[in-house]
């Protein structure tokens, strides 16, 4: 046997039932008619007091167990209950023949009875390839309803009868069903096995493929912030890669400088957005920002702060992103963008990303700025 843990036996349960119904569903006109081609001579063929008895118990339950199974695959209202019907089908069908083949014991209409509960058993274990375990218990079933059957109608049991057309074939398609769900639980574990594989290599080629991106976003940037730029073109640049690359609306760079922050660069900002371009470091949003050390989103911002500009007006920012940028415990400055939906966790990673090499890239920047305006400072002083 292929054993399972609870959680696959169960899937697998519910995979071995998924398949009985599909099989039901293309199937049972296929059933209806193979019985009709059955009943149907016999019923006109022959007309006798026996026959009479065979239908009641070897024809209508298993009319009825058609009907059932039909209208399970059909009727979208009984599909939950389409396992449940499958069961009480075969088990209807068969305690029906099998209570016919014995009150009927000894004549042809009690054949009739014995070879349908062989037929029967082959369908259920065989056919449809119900789960083996379940499918006896309903067949236990269906004999145990047959036994009381009897006993009611007060009629005696043909054991050797019973043994040949109930009890042998029973225990034979019982075999061979464990045999069939041995292979099926094999197949299925070999498709959880490739299916855990396909969805390995998908989820490692989607991660080769977020890497692949993310080094050409990199890439983009190191080219962005490249050459001796002004700390004003850096930060300038800076507020355009992330336009292009976040989806970015407006955006503003400060430099701290003497515990002050100055902006430097500005993208999309509206007119009272544009008065602020001297801020002591603790006011606003930016100050508590800057003691952060990693990105923060702020969903909720004071009116007028960042307005987007769009064509019916301006209109409130759905999230401001404020970048905070240090070079080790140094802070430098903070960068803050602003736009109509909320930033994702893939932008706030790749910020993450960028924060080493434009901190690097900024602080180089202002070193540069300040040996060239001391060099000016020696030239004025020498002229």
């Amino acid at each position: 046997m292929v054993n399972f843990d609870p959680a696959r036996e169960k899937h697998y349960l519910a995979y071995a039932y998924r398949r009985a119904r599909v099989l039901i569903h293309q199937s049972v006109y296929l059933l209806t008619g193979i019985y009709l081609l059955v009943v149907l001579p016999v019923m006109v063929l022959i007309r006798s007091e026996e026959m009479t008895l065979w239908r009641n118990f070897g024809v209508y339950p298993i009319a009825l167990a058609l009907m059932g199974l039909w209208a399970s695959t059909r009727l979208s209202w009984l599909k939950p209950l389409a396992v449940a019907i499958m069961y009480l089908s075969l088990g209807l069908s068969i305690s029906g023949a099998l209570l016919g083949a014995i009150y009927l014991n000894g004549s042809f209409a009690g054949q009739i009875a014995a070879f349908e509960t062989i037929y029967l058993l082959i369908i259920g274990f065989s056919i449809l390839r119900l789960p083996p375990r379940q499918t006896l218990i309903t067949c236990l079933v269906a004999l145990a309803i047959a036994l009381l059957g009897s006993l009611a109608l007060h009629v005696s049991l043909p054991l050797l009868p019973m043994m040949l057309f109930f009890a042998i074939p029973l225990i034979i398609c019982t075999v061979n069903g464990y045999i069939l769900d041995v292979g099926a639980r094999r197949n299925f574990a070999n498709h959880l096995l490739l299916d855990n594989e396909s969805r390995q290599l998908r989820l490692w080629r989607e991660q080769v493929e977020r890497d692949t991106y993310r080094q050409q976003q990199l890439n983009h940037f190191m080219e962005k912030i490249a050459g001796n730029l002004t700390s004003a073109e850096l930060l300038q640049k800076v507020l355009g890669y992330l336009v292009d690359q976040i989806n970015a609306k407006a955006g503003a760079a400060y430099i701290l400088e003497e515990e002050r922050l100055i902006r430097h660069a500005s993208w999309g900002l509206s007119a009272q957005a544009e008065e602020r371009k001297n801020l002591q470091r603790d006011e606003s949003l930016l100050g508590a920002a800057l003691q952060q050390k990693i990105p923060l989103q702020q969903h909720s911002v004071p009116e007028g702060y960042l307005d987007l500009e769009v064509g019916e007006g301006k209109r409130v920012p759905g999230a401001v992103l404020l970048w905070p940028l240090h070079q080790g415990e140094q802070p430098l400055g903070i960068i803050e963008v602003a736009s109509s939906h909320s930033f994702e966790e893939s932008d706030m990673a790749l910020l993450n990303e960028l924060h080493r090499p434009l901190a690097f890239a900024l602080q180089s920047a202002q070193r540069r700025e300040e040996f060239l305006q001391r060099m000016q400072e020696k030239q004025s002083r020498s002229g």
